[in-house]
């Protein structure tokens, strides 16, 4: 699978009508969006403590989707979005050996989007498929998760997300593995720095996890997330909410398998040009050092953080 020639990417495909589906639910024009692209460009040029590591018009247009089509949230979500990669070089500045290796990135669990957008949002599926627990990083995972973040940043387009957790074998031991200070810091990337908008979450074969998991959730989410947190007994229960052509195989879907994906995946993320997107990726990060008036939180910086509390 290869870059298209209008630069889509393999990895998260969406067609013309989906880009004017969802700049019709925001009530967003071409020429406007243009606009404001441009002016938040202008702005970023004259923040000392940004210019340097650059910014491209995609990230900014699709920064401009999430934030519904609001200037001054984009600028804020810019600002923190570099800032905290800055301070996450744990996630984000580790790259490089990993993509050069032949390792797979994904080994006890899997996480894939599926091709096909489901009234504007994007379907995400994360399997856990090892049940020994000393096998999961929370630092690969982590970073593997903003690595593809990055890559859906430039290259898809999309309203919001939709995610469907598998938790089959995944057991209270992979929660403790959960590394408090990683799991904080990705948090306050997430949320006030990409932002992205959440459409529901649905999880499967958590019967036993349950309340671990909504108790982990809770400590990382708001209650409007977790309230869009939906449980399924089986998949036909999942299928009333996500139709079958946006899953894969594995859950009675039409797309391909999850092993498929992930050879997709593997191939396509250490591919030259998505590799070489990556690492440049590691550049978005503020020099804090130059920021005016800077109020940095030093025990941000110190990662200070509570220890994960599960019920």
């Amino acid at each position: 699978m290869k870059m298209s020639e209008d630069g889509m990417h393999p990895m998260f495909p969406y067609t013309k009508e989906d880009v004017q589906e969802i700049r019709k639910e925001l009530g967003l024009k071409e020429s406007t969006i243009e606009e404001d692209v441009d002016a938040i460009i202008d702005w970023f040029n004259k923040q000392p403590h940004l210019v340097e590591a650059g910014i491209d018009r995609d990230y900014v247009e699709r920064m401009l989707i999430i934030t519904k089509g609001s200037m001054e949230k984009t600028k804020r979500r810019i600002d923190n979005f570099y800032k905290y990669r800055l301070l996450a070089p744990e996630i984000i500045q580790n790259r490089e050996k990993v993509l050069s290796d032949s390792e797979d990135l994904w080994t006890s669990y899997i996480q894939i989007s599926t091709p096909k957008i489901f009234k504007g949002h994007r379907v995400s599926i994360i399997k856990f498929g090892d049940p020994d627990p000393s096998n999961f990083s929370c630092e690969a995972f982590l970073r593997n998760t903003f690595m593809l973040a990055d890559i859906r940043m430039k290259y898809d387009y999309f309203l919001g997300d939709i995610w469907v957790l598998d938790m089959k074998h995944a057991t209270f031991a992979h929660l403790l593995r959960l590394n408090p200070t990683l799991m904080q810091k990705s948090a306050h990337l997430f949320h006030e720095g990409l932002g992205l908008r959440i459409h529901s979450i649905h999880v499967l074969n958590a019967t036993s996890l349950l309340q671990h998991v909504i108790s982990f959730m809770r400590q990382f989410f708001s209650p409007k997330i977790i309230d869009r947190v939906v449980v399924h007994e089986n998949l036909d229960d999942l299928h009333m909410s996500v139709p079958k052509r946006y899953l894969p195989k594995d859950y009675g879907g039409e797309q391909p398998s999850m092993d498929e994906f992930k050879d997709i995946y593997e191939k396509e993320i250490r591919s030259t040009n998505t590799k070489q997107f990556l690492l440049n990726a590691m550049n978005q990060v503020s020099n804090e050092k130059k920021r005016p008036n800077s109020d940095i939180n030093e025990e941000f910086l110190a990662g200070s953080f509570r220890k994960l509390d599960f019920d």
